[in-house]
């Protein structure tokens, strides 16, 4: 079988994996280690060396897949392609099979990726963004709107003493609400280690604008021991945010019991804005560290240390 055909998507460990793979347009494959930008990049055998080299030919509705090793771009990754699809050979759920590594950190203090066009889908890849207070793993929405974006089976991983942001959605903010939205977003079956910026007050995931978003499924590994840390943030215009469904919560920082820091913060909910349900959190302080407003509009069954957390 062609290796453009997929009929039933790429698999991990034998089963598809959901939007993976492409019927149309045409596929790029990228080898760092055997690859040459100067050729054409449409077979395994003649790969391109680096993303950048297949993002810039590639087209709407194109694939690129991209074989194991660190790739350390010149500058951030920018997909102006609508519905392209850039995915590691190797794809496999949260830190499995992530052996195909995005890294600015010690490189370019750049965001890895950047998308303003709909229809992007990113999987198998360890993310590693530049530490700084402006480091970003995947920058979404930023200077137009997007729609349906699908990040999953990735590792996003960002120093223990770094500013990082994992992923960034939208640029919506109090002096500015004519900015951009993430619309149905869906981040599933990523892990998150560490990342966010205390001091700024930004999350691991910065949720600015994201209506109808999803995450879900997902692993969060939380440092940073402030109340001002926060895994996910959600700075948001009311109405329509979306769910944050089935997730694990770790405050990890060694050697430190029951940290201060917010896994979900997210504003005070309305009717049908939000549900956040089948969360799990562990090693929090207390419920308010675990999902700062708990309004009953918002809130199902969710537990902190194998305790249901009470709506307020």
């Amino acid at each position: 079988m062609s290796l453009t055909n997929f009929p039933n998507g790429i698999t991990s460990f034998g089963v598809p994996v959901f939007g993976s793979g492409s019927v149309f347009g045409n596929t790029y494959f990228v080898d760092k280690t055997n690859g040459s930008d100067g050729d054409t990049g449409k077979e395994p055998e003649r790969a391109f060396k680096t993303i950048t080299k297949a993002v810039s030919v590639a087209g709407d509705n194109d694939t690129i897949i991209v074989a194991p090793g660190q790739y350390k771009e010149a500058g951030t990754i920018n997909i102006t392609q609508s519905n392209l699809k850039l995915l590691a050979a190797n794809i496999g759920p949260n830190t499995a099979l992530t052996q195909t590594e995005i890294r600015q950190h010690g490189n370019v203090d750049a965001p890895c990726i950047t998308c303003n066009v709909p229809g992007f889908e990113l999987a198998g890849f360890r993310i590693t963004p530049f530490s700084s207070a402006n480091g970003i793993g995947v920058l979404l929405g930023s200077t137009a709107d997007t729609y349906g974006a699908y990040l999953h089976d990735n590792y996003f991983y960002c120093t223990e003493a770094g500013l990082a942001s994992a992923i960034v959605m939208g640029d919506w903010n109090e002096d500015d609400e004519l900015g951009f939205d993430c619309d149905s977003v869906y981040i599933a079956h990523n892990e998150f280690y560490a990342g966010g910026n205390y001091v700024a007050s930004t999350g691991v995931i910065q949720w600015n604008s994201a209506t109808r978003g999803v995450i879900r499924d997902n692993v969060f590994r939380h440092y940073a021991n402030h109340v001002t840390s926060f895994a996910i943030n959600i700075f948001d215009a009311p109405g329509y945010r979306g769910a944050i469904l089935d997730n694990r919560f770790v405050f990890s920082e060694i050697g430190v019991a029951l940290g201060v820091a917010v896994a979900i913060n997210n504003p005070v909910a309305v009717g049908g804005d939000l549900i956040i349900d089948g969360n799990s959190f562990v090693n929090y302080a207390i419920d308010d560290s675990c999902i700062a407003s708990r309004a009953a509009t918002c809130l199902g069954v969710n537990y902190a240390n194998h305790e249901v957390i009470d709506a307020t």
